[in-house]
């Protein structure tokens, strides 16, 4: 089994695009085609299913650049527009980079070409894209983003899974494909149920009613994503057949059971129609000092930088507020350039807005760039529906993932705990200043607050801790007014955990620095943690509960303590109370 791992936003910066012509994130080709098909990439639409309801769903845009005219049609009595064009190049970009290694000109152009098929059957509409442009002559707001995989984790065959893309929900951002070209059960993927949003699962059917199946006796391979990779009829009346089919399939099978959970967290398209009641109570919520249910998280592409940075720069448009710049940043720093905005400015404003992170107090030396609104987390119900914010896209999360999470955390957080610290005192403003009053309350607790140990795979430095206890205990606080940057406390335990345990270099250095400090523990060469504490602290002066804690932080800890027990190291959750 092969296996890859992407950060998300690996560009550094969420407001670039991917050109046209570049390839999608683990694309590879479809096998050959039976015949009578071929392999097409199907989107259904969320506009209407009628001849002005698939005009809504062009990229205008792209159309009118390109010159490209849209040109109605009909597919066997269904209502269709068709699309197609080529975008030439003069000069291919890598002409330069040739021409300058062997000493001569080279000069080659090329053209891209697709074209796009939209059509209305019966109650749904879709996309059939063709080619490296074909897609682009759709917007991609009318996309259900749901569609392939609601297809796939009905009509694959269990046991022939062959490709799973997954991305991790938390702080870290992190992206994984795993490719077995011989199919296998999805439980050998390894898959966290209830931590991972899966976009993408490939494997075979062997549905009869399918074109491809029928004419071969075969299964063939399929691909959901966002979209739907699979062979269509090529003739219109058997094309619309097999539309039909996928769409009953969707609508009248039940999910199979070892697919099921993949359906518990699914993302929200743009064009769903309850965005406007969300973008409404967003817009609301960032009026108020104090909004519920609504947080601040690190965005997990700039969890590697979020130690090292110096400043923020924030900038929102329509905010009544000119750029500012900040040592320390939460959501009271971001809702101040929300609170006095117009009504209806307050969202898109922080959607236009960025948030720059700096190496330097003055802001001049910039890291990465990002939409504000990235920062921001938020659990909205609406009517029986429960959705999260995250990085800037909703996920609409089943009762069974809430309510499994719930029953865990719930544990968790009723366990006793071994390790005892103070009350957090009213006058003490930082984490820092704690860190050092505990200390003083327990002259057995060791002080590694913001002491970082530099080592060749971590060259900017990480924390091993903010206290030591003296049994060895990694004790980590965290003190927060919501419990979104709980996550990136979490992310912070398993990080430091790997270092100590597998890099000799960075224990190496940990133990030089426990012995330098005073009334440290006798801490041997060979040392590996085997406790790891995270101390919480809520600002409301609220106890850590089930209910306090956002869905997001909820996830993010429960996979910190899976992955630390497999490694053998007991976790703790302790509330640290107001004095």
């Amino acid at each position: 089994m092969r296996s890859a791992t992407n950060p998300a936003g690996a560009t550094r910066n969420s407001l670039r695009r991917r050109s046209p012509n570049q390839p999608a994130l683990f694309e590879y080709p479809m096998p050959p085609a039976p015949p009578g098909t071929y392999p097409t990439t199907v989107y259904r639409l969320t506009v209407l299913p009628t001849a002005d309801g698939l005009v809504t769903a062009l990229n205008e845009d792209y159309l009118r650049e390109n010159g490209f005219e849209p040109m109605p049609r009909q597919i066997a009595g269904a209502p269709a527009l068709l699309v197609h064009g080529t975008v030439p190049r003069a000069r291919a970009e890598w002409c330069d980079v040739l021409a300058g290694l062997i000493g001569e000109d080279v000069d080659l152009g090329y053209s891209s070409g697709g074209g796009a098929l939209l059509l209305a059957v019966d109650e749904r509409a879709y996309a059939l894209a063709y080619g490296t442009l074909g897609r682009f002559m759709v917007d991609h707001d009318w996309f259900d983003a749901t569609f392939g995989v609601s297809f796939a984790v009905r009509a694959l065959l269990p046991s022939e899974i062959r490709q799973v893309r997954r991305r991790v929900v938390g702080a870290s951002g992190r992206v994984d494909r795993s490719l077995v070209p011989g199919g296998q059960p999805i439980w050998k993927y390894g898959i966290d149920k209830w931590g991972e949003i899966v976009g993408q699962v490939c494997g075979r059917t062997d549905n009869p009613n399918l074109t491809a199946c029928r004419r071969t006796g075969r299964s063939i391979k399929v691909e959901g994503g966002d979209a739907l990779r699979i062979p269509l009829c090529i003739e219109p009346d058997g094309l619309l057949a097999d539309l039909r089919e996928i769409d009953r399939v969707c609508q009248q099978e039940s999910p199979l059971a070892d697919l099921e959970f993949i359906t518990q967290i699914r993302p929200v398209p743009a064009s769903d129609p309850r965005m406007p009641e969300l973008v409404d109570t967003m817009d609301q919520r960032l009026a108020l000092p104090d909004p519920p249910e609504l947080g601040m998280a690190v965005p997990g592409d700039l969890i590697a930088d979020i130690e090292h940075v110096g400043s923020y720069r924030i900038q929102v448009p329509r905010s009544g507020r000119r750029p500012g710049l900040t040592a320390e940043l939460d959501l009271a720093t971001i809702l101040a350039h929300t609170n006095q905005a117009l009504d209806g400015d307050r969202w898109t404003g922080l959607r236009a807005g960025t948030l720059t992170l700096c190496a330097d107090a003055g802001g001049r030396d910039e890291m990465a760039s990002t939409r504000a609104s990235r920062w921001i987390t938020a659990e909205v119900a609406v009517g029986t529906s429960h959705l999260l914010l995250h990085e800037d896209r909703w996920y609409e999360i089943g009762d069974r993932h809430r309510e499994f999470l719930h029953q865990e955390i719930a544990q968790i957080l009723e366990r006793p705990s071994t390790v005892v610290l103070p009350p957090w005192a009213g006058d003490v403003a930082r984490e820092d200043q704690y860190n050092r009053s505990a200390t003083e309350h327990d002259q057995r607790l060791v002080l590694l607050d913001k002491k970082l140990l530099y080592t060749s795979q971590h060259p900017r430095g990480i924390e091993a801790c903010d206290l030591l206890g003296p049994t060895g205990e990694l004790i980590h606080v965290k003190r927060a007014s919501g419990s979104s940057p709980l996550s990136h406390l979490f992310t912070q335990g398993v990080t430091s955990f790997y270092a100590l345990r597998y890099d000799a270099e960075a224990r190496a250095k940990f133990v030089e620095l426990v012995r330098q400090q005073p009334n440290a523990p006798d801490v041997r060469e060979d040392f590996r943690p085997r406790k790891v504490v995270y101390a919480i602290a809520l600002k409301s002066g609220r106890t850590l509960t089930v209910d306090t804690l956002f869905t997001f932080a909820q996830v993010a800890l429960y996979q910190a303590i899976k992955t630390l027990r497999t490694e053998g190291v007991e976790v703790e959750v302790i509330s640290i109370p107001s004095a």
